[in-house]
């Protein structure tokens, strides 16, 4: 019984959307915060072998790196699904366009004011020229906001995703391994990694094709595990992804940290039926989800003022111990992130996601009514 309901729920998934996939994005985001505000205070003092261990487990779950491959993972598996639906290119470039740049063009647009009014910027201090401003906006440079270096590795992924649906859509399988194998190759190769300049970072571009992968293979992989096992491996790639956090980035880590992450996205989403993964169905972790683009953009704000503002440095040096150190200054940083990601997630993605649904549907209808007076110019040809 139980198994037949969970062949009707997978039926659903693969027709539509994944909340807990959505979820995830929102707990990766949430992790890059703790990631940024550990690497800033990595310098404190830690009082006792046990505060000394609970920041080594802190710095171990908050693995930023290993949360944008996932990032990575998930856009090739649910732009796979949305090119598997419907394989226009045309709509699929349109779409990619408005999700990706009106958000990141506004956060830029935000920090280059804070700077004019209040010299106030993130990270290293970049040019605010406006020939600078607009190739941040353009996703072509990420000196301003560095955390956005993952959306222009979004953009050159584009083309690749769509490649590796069609491949997949023709079975030429081998070819594709192929594509993945040279790309985990190129991922130690350092003129390869930062061929484009700056903070971009091309090692984990492979991650997209496994993503795309999870879609059209994941499946019957997923499906095929037992349920005590499909659990052991949920567990163990998440001790995976937590064991890559408290290594040094390298390629090899980078390639766990992303079949740790495949590992997890292919069961969320081929095994929905698993108690582990409920947490996910919260309205918490749904909300960070749903703001979690803009949540990523605007992280960076929040952790500077949050800096600001408590100063977790001299809360350290007065006798705090450093682990919950970083742990108050990543949820201050959350919290005053939080209104600002979920005001661009309402008045500015929302509104361009509507209206390119709306683009499509127009476009559809248009492509109907074509078909339909095609067919009636047919059967009036066929009656004379």
């Amino acid at each position: 019984m139980l198994e037949s309901k969970e062949k009707r729920e997978i039926s659903l998934k693969k027709q539509g959307f994944i909340p807990r996939l959505e979820s995830l994005r929102g707990i990766a985001a949430l992790t890059v915060v703790g990631y940024h505000v550990n690497n800033q205070l990595a310098g404190g003092r830690a009082n006792g072998w046990l505060d000394k261990m609970a920041g080594r487990l802190i710095g171990a779950c908050a693995n930023g790196t290993g949360a944008v491959v996932t990032f990575f993972v998930l856009s090739g598996f649910v732009l796979a699904r949305s090119l598997d639906g419907n394989s226009d290119p045309v709509r699929f470039l349109r779409n990619r366009l408005l999700r990706l740049f009106p958000a990141a063009a506004a956060a830029v647009a935000l920090l280059t004011v804070l700077y004019w009014k209040f010299g106030f910027f993130v990270g290293f201090r970049a040019s605010f020229d406006p020939i600078n401003v607009v190739l941040n906006m353009l996703l072509i440079r990420s000196d301003i906001n560095v955390v956005m270096w993952s959306m222009t590795v979004e953009c050159v992924a584009t083309p690749l995703i769509l490649l590796s649906v069609w491949t997949l859509q023709k079975r030429s399988d081998p070819q594709l391994w192929v594509l993945i194998i040279v790309l985990i190759g190129l991922s130690s190769v350092g003129p390869y990694v930062h061929l484009l300049g700056g903070f971009t970072n091309l090692a984990p571009l492979y991650a997209f094709i496994v993503g795309v992968l999870i879609h059209f293979r994941g499946e019957q992989r997923a499906s095929s595990l037992s349920p005590r096992l499909a659990v052991a491996v949920a567990i163990i790639s998440i001790a995976l992804f937590c064991f890559c956090g408290s290594r040094t980035q390298s390629a090899l880590v980078l390639l766990l940290e992303c079949l740790s992450s495949a590992a997890i996205i292919a069961l969320i989403a081929w095994r929905p039926a698993m108690a582990l993964f409920k947490p996910l169905d919260s309205r918490l972790a749904r909300f960070y989800g749903q703001v979690s683009y803009s949540f990523y953009l605007l992280h960076l704000i929040g952790i500077s003022i949050a800096f600001r503002l408590t100063d977790p440095a001299a809360l350290n040096a007065a006798g705090l111990p450093l682990s919950l150190t970083v742990m108050f200054a990543t949820a201050v940083s959350i919290l005053l992130t939080t209104p600002a990601a979920y005001l661009s997630w309402r008045f500015i993605e929302m509104p361009v996601i509507n209206f390119a649904k709306s683009v499509g549907r127009r476009r559809s209808q248009d492509v109907i009514a074509a078909k339909e007076r095609t067919t009636e110019l047919d059967t009036n040809s066929s009656l004379i």
